[in-house]
């Protein structure tokens, strides 16, 4: 009797988990995808992540690669200043996708917080200043600085997925650097479209 007892409860314990393993299992994805900043400059990005399912909600675990070329102009007095910054992040980043069902069609939303070590290099040029520092050709000067720095990284999105482990999202990644070379902007916001597949 006692015997029958335990069998009995063993099984009841392995039936009663073993959707909670099934809804925990991971899966391995890959993304790429293209986009700008605020003022048009180009952003790409390719990833690996694990996948941690939970009912209606799952946990994105990913490695990042990500990088830009960002430009801006502004006018100060009777002077024009042209600045670039190269950006390329490696990065660890946790993405929490709400909604998400793998292998099913359906919208969801992505929220993420990360950290990254990034290369920064910057550079500022002028036409007609020419108290940045290094003489340019014709006239005016320039400045640039180079570092690296480590930082955090912020994500929000939504996103479609399909059946077959494939989804569409559009991300705004936000990079934070801690300590950005130079005059450089230590906060770049971005928006990227990606494709992402999940085996």
């Amino acid at each position: 009797m006692k015997t029958a007892a335990c069998l009995t409860l063993i099984g009841i314990l392995v039936l009663g988990t073993t959707p909670v393993f099934a809804q925990t299992s991971p899966k391995i994805g890959v993304r790429a995808g293209v986009g700008t900043d605020v003022n048009l400059g180009l952003a790409y990005g390719v990833g690996g992540n694990y996948l941690i399912t939970r009912p209606n909600n799952s946990v994105e675990l990913g490695i990042v690669l990500f990088g830009g070329s960002f430009e801006e102009s502004t006018d100060e007095s009777i002077h024009t200043y042209d600045e670039t910054t190269d950006v390329f992040v490696f990065g660890i980043m946790a993405n929490y996708l709400i909604g998400y069902q793998p292998d099913q069609s359906g919208t969801f939303f992505v929220a993420g917080f990360g950290f990254a070590s990034m290369s920064v290099e910057w550079e500022e040029r002028s036409a007609t200043d020419g108290s940045l520092g290094t003489p340019l050709p014709g006239g005016g000067s320039m400045q640039s600085a180079d570092g690296s720095s480590a930082g955090t990284l912020f994500n929000l999105g939504v996103g479609q997925s399909f059946t077959g482990g494939f989804d569409l999202r559009l991300e705004v990644p936000v990079i934070v650097s801690f300590s950005a070379p130079g005059e450089s902007s230590s906060v770049i916001p971005t928006v990227i479209a990606t494709a992402g597949y999940r085996f």
